[in-house]
């Protein structure tokens, strides 16, 4: 029998390289999955620290396009603009109070800020109060909603041009703050439509 000898040759070697290759290529793998988990991380914090704010936003939009609406419709289609009007300004308003401007005042040093939207929702209750007490089609009616709307426009404006950049630029818990909205949110609307249901007409008090 001949004596069969063991090749240690080229074939070895490239298999050593491929091992190493292997090697390599999985801890880049490894270092651009720790990467993109990093950049997911920082893309839900800017998301998280600016989602309250955006809801907030979205309810000054929506209140707007209402008020162009009841400009625009007929005595019915105003009836049902200015009751969805009210229940939104009153909602938000709550919210605002409650828990947004107390989170706002704690970080910001422009206290002025918060005192004057504060006062300026004082007067907003006034006006909503007495528009609850009339009728659309009523005389003054039509004008008062338009004072409203300007209040509104004008309160809206510095929200988002003054207090709210600021805010997102302080230390604020913004994403405990998106909770706390949203579930107190969820309540203030289902409180609403309760009163709803027990009244009739466009009179009736405030469910905030």
């Amino acid at each position: 029998m001949k004596n069969q000898t063991t090749q240690t040759g080229p074939e070895t070697d490239m298999e050593e390289d491929v091992d190493i290759d292997n090697e390599d290529e999985g801890e880049e793998d490894e270092e651009e999955m720790d990467e993109d988990d990093g950049e997911g991380s920082d893309d839900d914090g800017e998301k998280a620290s600016g989602e309250v704010f955006e809801q907030l936003k979205a309810d000054h939009r929506k209140v707007q396009e209402l008020f162009k609406k009841f400009e625009e419709g007929d005595k019915r289609a105003r009836t049902s603009i200015a009751e969805e009007v009210l229940k939104a300004l009153e909602i938000h308003s709550a919210l605002e109070e409650e828990l947004v401007y107390p989170a706002i005042a704690e970080v910001i040093d422009e206290q002025d800020l918060v005192d004057e939207a504060r006062e300026e929702h004082h007067v907003v209750k006034l006006l909503i109060k007495e528009l609850r007490k009339m009728d659309v089609g009523d005389k003054g009616y039509a004008t008062k909603f338009k004072v409203l709307g300007e209040l509104v426009g004008h309160h809206i404006e510095e929200e988002e041009n003054e207090m709210f950049p600021q805010a997102e630029e302080a230390d604020i818990d913004a994403e405990a703050l998106t909770e706390e909205v949203s579930a107190r949110r969820d309540k203030l609307t289902h409180k609403y439509e309760g009163a709803g249901k027990k009244s009739s007409g466009g009179k009736r008090k405030s469910a905030a």
